[in-house]
Formats: structure tokens, C-alpha cells, sequence
């Protein structure tokens, strides 16, 4: 029997508000999702897609003789610019849908509208959601590149996986996990489907591993002073993301409607107060104030309000970024430092700009101590490179500055070379002085790696021309105190 089954598929969206997700949602559609109709005893027999316009509405035409349901996925785009939000749960995992009721083709052509609701525990609209915002960020990033790739997101409510963006996911593909609130309390716990913000620091976060470079070691933070390789990745990325929805307050909501919601977390990037500790290139949150303002006030950009004399065009902003991932020297190790040097040498920023930005965040540009102080240079049969660290002096012991020595190695030609790292702490444990040795390549690839509880490591490794990271990494193995530690590094 040959009909025509039409509809419009439609999606319940909670805003962020100071006070936490509003209890009342908004009704969208569900713009460029996959339709499929599916055979009604068999829920793998497709007999037809198509998906839905920018406002929703899908037609398709089929010739059946047998019953059948309409289904919609969380996946939209072609070719290799895909996004599809995956239920975390199923095994193996799947795209989530929004099904309806079984139709008869008795009744021939009909219409068959979906709707996917934020009522828990399926909490459909939240799949689709998460998709709406990709989608809206990869259109506006979407002009600066010829192609993004695909992207997929694994989430489902009670998945309480830390929200992060994996370069490569279960799929192989990059991959970003966002938190769904706790099973047992999903009421009262943390959900990321509805928060935009979060969504656009982890989309941008894709961005920079794909589109950039990040020569950040990863790890755990909280608005404490990073390394300034940290403090920028994770600074640049909320302000890149937010700015492409001209999302000006940065908000982390906890808990959901008909329990306790509130925000946990917020930061206006135009004027709010910034938070954590560390001043300029050490403190995330600075970044973010100082890339904003980079953005602010251009065409297609937020709009400025406080004045800075910066604003460029998310375009060429966003081409001087993508040229970070082929940056040689110098600030070929990528900090703000390195994205600010960039702009001026791509003609969109000029140094005095520079500097005032960064006189706001109370640092200078060029960073105090010459052109490029960070990491310090590591040279092959040259002077060793001495520090001392404490991974609790700071806030953050693994990704502070108290608790990494890290310096840049960079060969001419190809080599293999040894590295020295002699713990030169008097009265020596393990518990309280131990030190990792690692190299890097600026993809974040450990080469080679030295731990274990000897008080003196070394490695030797085969190295193509390039710059290379080497790290000492103070891990006193969670001892909640530990002793200052004096190393010296060396390449003989």
C-alpha cells in the first residue's frame, strides 16, 4: 500500500537560570534528526528515513504491507560531520531515539508528530538537546573550516561518568561524555544535557584536538593555578564555545526539576569576578576574561561592554587558532601567550593591544623574562635545568606548577637521546619525594616514561627532529603531606 507519513518532531529545552534549570521547559523541533520507520515487530527492520527541515517537519513516502512505528534519532549532519548522541548504557551503544505509537497501514497516509519530553527517568528531550547545541555550534564554527569530523556524545540520565572530551572515544571517534545525575537520585544530582555552557567549553575542547593544538597533560581542576599549558587550554575553550552561542554567563547547574536545583557553578567572561587563585597566564578563568575580550565587540562576536580595545572577527580568530597545530618557533608550546603572538603575527592584534589585555589579568605581554620563558629550554650536552617542587604546596598536585618541572627539547635532526633525572632531595623516600620522568610529543603522546619508587630515573629514546616536551612530575603516591623535592635534569 503505497501513503505518505508526515509529522514534526519536537524537543522539551530547560534554561539555565542563577537559580538553577527552569521547571518549565520550552518546546523546540528537532531541526536536521534522522527519521526512520521501522517495521512494528521487528525494531532493527528500517523501511524508509529521511530526516526533518530546520522547523521540524519531516514527509516521507513509502509502499508497505505491514504495520510500522516512526522513530527519531539524536544524530544529525552528512558526510564526515556527523553528531550523534549515544545512550552510555547499551551495549553496544546506541543513538538515542523518541519513538511513537505502532500505526496501521490500514489507515493510510497519516500523520505521526514526536515528541521528546524532560520528564524523568527517560528524560528524553535531554538527547536531544545535547544535539540542538551541537549542532547550533558547529554551524557558527562550521564557516572558518571546510570540515569539522564527526563527534559524538555519550550520555543518558543516571550516568554519572565526569563530563570530559576524549580525542578518541569507544567509537574511534572524538568523543565527549557529559554527566546524566546519579540513578539513584537523578532529582538531586549533577546533569550536563540542558547546560549549554558545559556543552560549549567540551565542543570547543574537540575543537582545539582536532582543529589546534593542546599541550595540555590533563587532569582534574578547580579554578586553582594551573601550568600555563592547562590554565590555557582549558581557559581558551570556554571562551571560544561560548562565544559562538553568544553565551555570555558560563553556568554549571546540579540537580534537575521536582528535586533541588541550583548553580553550582558560574562565570560572567565579560565582567564577573574572576575566580580560583593565580594571576595571568596561571589562571584559567583569565584566560577565558582575556580571550573574550579578544572576540567581544567584532561582527558575528558577543557584544563589549567594558571598553577593551580588541575585538576580532570569529573568523580570523578562529583561523590564527587553527594555525597553532603547525606553529614552529618560537610559542610553538601552546599557552595564551602562543594563540596572542599568533594573532599579531597573522596581522589580526598588535602588541600594545596585547599587553593591555593582559595588564588587565595582571600579567604583560611578552611575558615577563624574555620572549618565550615558558617551558625553559632542556639542551642536548648543555647545562642541567634544576628546580624543586611540592605537589601540596599548591592547590593542584597534578596539574600545578608546585608539582611539575617541564621543559621544551628541541633536535635539529633525528636522535637518540637520554635523559637524566637526578633526585637530589637530602634524606630521600618514596613516599614523600618521588618524582616521574616522561617525554611528550605536542600531540600529548607519551614517548617514554620513567616511574617506580628509584630515587634517579633515565630514559633513552629515539626522536625525530622537532620539539619535544619532557616533564618531572612530583607524585607522592596521594601522601596527603610531602617534603619540598630539588631535582636536576640533564641530556648529556
Amino acid at each position: 500500500m503505497a501513503l505518505t507519513i508526515s509529522g514534526q518532531v519536537t524537543f522539551d529545552r530547560l534554561a539555565t537560570t542563577p537559580a538553577g534549570l527552569a521547571s518549565t521547559p520550552t518546546v523546540l523541533p528537532a531541526s536536521l534528526v534522522v527519521i526512520e520507520v521501522v517495521r512494528h515487530n521487528n525494531i532493527n527492520a528500517v523501511v524508509g528515513t529521511t530526516t526533518t527541515d530546520a522547523v521540524g517537519n519531516y514527509s516521507i513516502n513509502l509502499n508497505l504491507d505491514h504495520d510500522f512505528y516512526v522513530r527519531a534519532r539524536a544524530q544529525s549532519g552528512t558526510g564526515p560531520d556527523i553528531d550523534r548522541v549515544y545512550h552510555q548504557r547499551t551495549a553496544p551503544l546506541i543513538v538515542h531515539a523518541q519513538c511513537g505509537p505502532i500505526l496501521q497501514r490500514a489507515s493510510g497516509s497519516q500523520t505521526a508528530n514526536l515528541h521528546a519530553a524532560f520528564t524523568l527517568p527517560e528524560n528524553r528531550a535531554g538527547a536531544f538537546a545535547v544535539l540542538d547545541t551541537a549542532q547550533r555550534l558547529r554551524a557558527s564554527a562550521l564557516p572558518s573550516f571546510a570540515s569539522l569530523g564527526p563527534l559524538d556524545f555519550l550520555w543518558c540520565t543516571g550516568e554519572s561518568k565526569a563530563t570530559g572530551t576524549d580525542e578518541v572515544g569507544p567509537n574511534g571517534r572524538p568523543a565527549i561524555y557529559l554527566l546524566g545525575g546519579t540513578l539513584a537520585n537523578a532529582t538531586n544530582t549533577d546533569h550536563d544535557e540542558f547546560d549549554e555552557g558545559v556543552i560549549c567549553h567540551e565542543w570547543a575542547s574537540f575543537l582545539q584536538l582536532t582543529q589546534s593544538r593542546d599541550n595540555n597533560f590533563g587532569g582534574v581542576h578547580a579554578g586553582e593555578e594551573l601550568l600555563f599549558t592547562a590554565s590555557y587550554s582549558e581557559g581558551v575553550v570556554t571562551a571560544i564555545g561560548c562565544a559562538l552561542l553568544d553565551l555570555r554567563v558560563y553556568r554549571d547547574t546540579v540537580g534537575y526539576p521536582g528535586g533541588s536545583t541550583s548553580v553550582q557553578f558560574e562565570f560572567d567572561l565579560e565582567s564577573g569576578t574572576i575566580p580560583g587563585s593565580g594571576t595571568g597566564y596561571g589562571n584559567e578563568f583569565r584566560n577565558s576574561r582575556a580571550v573574550w575580550d579578544l572576540l567581544d565587540g567584532a561582527a558575528g562576536a558577543p557584544t563589549d561592554t567594558d571598553g577593551d580595545p580588541v575585538a576580532i572577527t570569529p573568523a580570523n580568530f578562529l583561523a590564527s587558532f587553527a594555525a597553532l597545530a603547525v606553529r614552529g618557533a618560537p610559542y610553538e608550546i601552546c599557552w595564551l601567550a602562543s594563540l596572542l603572538q599568533q594573532l599579531i603575527d597573522d596581522g589580526f592584534l598588535n602588541q600594545t593591544d596585547a599587553n593591555t589585555l593582559m595588564t588587565g589579568q595582571g600579567a604583560a605581554f611578552p611575558p615577563a623574562g624574555g620572549a618565550d620563558p615558558f617551558p625553559a629550554e632542556l639542551l642536548v650536552g648543555g647545562p642541567a635545568q634544576t628546580g624543586s617542587l611540592n605537589a601540596f604546596a599548591g592547590a593542584n598536585p597534578i596539574l600545578g606548577p608546585d608539582a611539575n618541572g617541564v621543559f621544551r627539547l628541541t633536535l635539529a635532526t633525528p636522535a637518540s637521546i637520554t635523559i637524566n633525572l637526578a633526585n637530589t632531595t637530602t634524606g630521600y623516600t618514596p613516599a614523600g619525594h618521588r618524582l616521574e620522568l616522561s617525554v611528550h610529543d605536542l600531540d600529548r603522546n607519551v614517548l617514554a616514561l620513567a616511574d617506580g619508587n628509584n630515587q634517579n630515573k633515565s630514559v633513552t629514546v629515539g626522536l625525530a627532529a622537532g620539539t619535544y616536551l619532557v616533564r618531572v612530575q612530583h607524585r607522592p603516591d596521594g601522601v596527603a603531606t610531602s617534603a619540598l623535592t630539588d631535582f636536576s635534569v640533564t641530556v648529556p
